[in-house]
């Protein structure tokens, strides 16, 4: 006769018994390798789910087909399992079938002699099923009976070992150094009226957050909230102007615009475009490369944000791989998430609609000299810059990724795939009509007078609010933490200005506004490293905030026009060495992760020539600026 009977009710052994039962589950909880990759607090939970029971001899424990909502653990006897004339001794867990997702046993378990064993409700079996370690092993005992091999040792968890590495420890090191020595040396600097307490308190920590970027100390949203927030602690800044970034239109427009990256990516609009443009073009790597990195730019003066266009482009890489052997993705791979890349990000100054910090340098200009570059105009006068950099671009790509490997996509299947696509769908079509309203909204601004943020803003509106843009995708999907780390550094460049330390700063760079009047083409050498050097510390909105701060109004009283300023400071200070530089190179890098194992090097040092190419590009566009009477 099946028992049905927990252990507090087959035996009568008072609180003492019932203690010590108690006390064997917690024990075969702590001492089971199987539960050496569970959390403790789900194994305390875990506690109210289990029970030892006792089982008499000839019993049967369960039968073959009776609903499998228990797992057991043989604690002391035997029990053999029977299917048909197949008899199979057991030792360990029995009944694993209620833990791998089966609706009945299909063993009969019969005890041979007395026997107890710990029995595990559903309800402890749910909580231990999340982890990787028992899942796995519950599954393998599982095999090995069905293979009828003998039960295999099960092995702890492997637990994770905190290494720190020296880089790491010389980073945490400056973090306490360079803040205190940069305070002192500053304050030396006191006699200097635009140089206030504040200013150098906030330098310090601006150092402090220097370090924790360069070392990759922190993730960056946090470094980005440490600076605002020790601002506000110490009385440098009032909460308002600190915290100013979340609250403002660079932080909604960011927010909306990832929001409607997260429709076209989901509703497959962004394959469907990648399918159209691999069926147009030839079957061949420079296709490939060339089909990214146009739809990169296509996107720029449509997408104000680089991250926005990252969002939307991610998947290509991915889709586009995805039948690739494992030999192409490491020698092609790098090649084409470059082209990815930077399609959306290397020709984001030629398109004042590019970026936010565009509108900002835009709106520091002259009323009049603003009224002369609006979106046309600006494209007309930056467009050699871009027409060169781009055939350099592509030179350099060729070259520093070159490889014998062939790489091509079957066009039948391309075509097959087009074909079970379908017609375009709901989602998408809502994910045209966002991008249709949000390009309308940026080529008629001058006429609408609506902030272009309110306008993205009120396209999110529009997805969520029929269902488009769900409220488990506007939680998980959307980067918060790109978010967290944008609000922040907006708030960073006002705390910046609030404390004068912009001042300061223009100050001490004076000889870059002597050798803007007397030596143009060094000037241009000598601004290309000037930010370089203030890049590797401070962002790339602050660089630009600080530097055109400076350069922009002394250009006015000479013969450069301040628009040339303006847009020198953007496209140099675009530039990237390291990771921690560029948010939507980590935002990139975190999309991609996986994709394409190696070619992060060659990333880097296609960066330096970048920087080198853009250099040429300037120079070689000095006369047809000359001819607009720009110099």
């Amino acid at each position: 006769m099946e028992n049905s009977h927990t252990a507090t009710d087959a035996i009568n052994f008072g609180e003492q018994g019932t203690r010590s039962s108690t006390s064997d589950i917690s024990q075969f909880l702590v001492d089971h390798p199987i539960f050496s990759g569970c959390k403790k607090e789900d194994l305390a939970r875990c506690m109210a789910h289990a029970s030892t029971r006792e089982v008499a001899a000839g019993e049967t424990l369960y039968r073959q087909g009776a609903p499998a909502n228990s797992l057991y653990f043989l604690q002391r006897g035997q029990v053999e399992l029977t299917l048909e004339e197949n008899t199979i001794p057991i030792d360990g867990f029995l009944g694993e079938e209620s833990a791998i997702g089966m609706d009945t046993y299909i063993y009969t378990a019969i005890a041979k002699t007395e026997t107890t064993v710990i029995e595990m409700s559903t309800d402890f079996i749910r909580l231990q099923i999340a982890h990787t370690h028992f899942k796995k092993s519950i599954i393998d005992l599982f095999h090995q009976r069905l293979s009828g091999k003998p039960a295999m040792a099960i092995a702890r968890a492997e637990t994770w070992q905190p290494t720190i590495k020296t880089s790491t420890l010389v980073g945490w090191l400056l973090t306490l150094v360079a803040p205190v020595a940069l305070y002192y040396g500053l304050d030396s600097f006191r006699s200097d009226s635009s140089l206030t307490s504040n200013a150098i308190t906030y330098a310090a920590i601006l150092s402090t957050c220097g370090i924790m970027w360069v070392f990759r100390l922190l993730p960056d949203y946090i470094t980005g909230l440490f600076s605002i927030l020790s601002a506000v602690l110490m009385g440098i800044s009032p909460a308002k102007t600190a915290f100013s970034g979340f609250s403002s239109d660079s932080f909604f427009l960011a927010m909306s615009i990832l929001g409607l990256s997260v429709v076209i990516k989901t509703s497959g609009l962004s394959y469907r475009t990648l399918i159209k443009l691999l069926r147009i073009g030839p079957a061949s790597k420079l296709w490939y490369n060339l089909s990214f990195f146009s739809i990169g730019t296509l996107l720029t003066p449509f997408i104000p944000t680089t991250n926005g266009r990252i969002t939307i482009v991610s998947p290509f890489l991915a889709e586009m791989l995805s039948s690739a052997s494992k030999k192409v993705r490491e020698t092609e791979g790098p090649r084409l998430k470059a082209s990815l890349l930077f399609g959306t990000s290397l020709l984001s100054p030629i398109f004042v609609s590019s970026k936010s910090i565009n509108f900002v340098v835009l709106g520091m200009l002259p009323v009049q000299v603003q009224e002369s570059f609006q979106w046309v105009n600006w494209l007309l006068a930056s467009i050699v810059v871009g027409v060169v950099i781009a055939a350099l671009y592509a030179i350099a790509s060729w070259v520093i990724f070159r490889n014998p490997e062939k790489f091509v996509i079957c066009k039948d299947v391309i075509a097959e795939q087009d074909k079970l696509l379908g017609p375009v769908n709901s989602a998408e079509w809502s994910g045209l009509l966002g991008l249709t309203v949000l390009l309308l909204g940026l080529m008629f601004s001058t006429i609408h007078k609506i902030d272009i943020a309110w306008v993205a803003m009120a396209i999110m509106f529009y997805l969520v609010m029929f269902g488009f843009l769900e409220q488990k995708q506007f939680r998980a999907a959307i980067d918060w933490s790109f978010l967290v780390f944008l609000g922040s550094l907006i708030g960073m460049v006002a705390v910046i200005r609030e404390t004068h330390l912009d001042i300061w700063l223009m100050n001490q760079m004076g000889f870059l506004t002597g050798l803007m009047g007397s030596n143009m083409e060094v000037f241009i050498l000598v601004l290309a490293l000037s930010l370089a050097a203030v890049r590797v510390v401070l962002p790339i909105n602050a660089t630009v905030v600080i530097f055109a701060t400076l350069l922009i109004p002394v250009s006015t009283n000479l013969t450069v026009n301040p628009w040339l300023i303006g847009f020198l400071i953007l496209l140099f200070a675009e530039s990237f060495y390291r990771p921690y530089q560029a948010s939507y190179y980590l935002l990139f890098q975190e999309l991609t992760k996986g994709v394409v194992p190696a070619g992060e090097q060659k990333m880097l040092l296609l960066n330096i020539v970048i920087t080198l190419i853009k250099l040429i590009a300037v120079y070689a566009s000095m006369p047809y600026w000359a001819s607009m009477g720009l110099l």
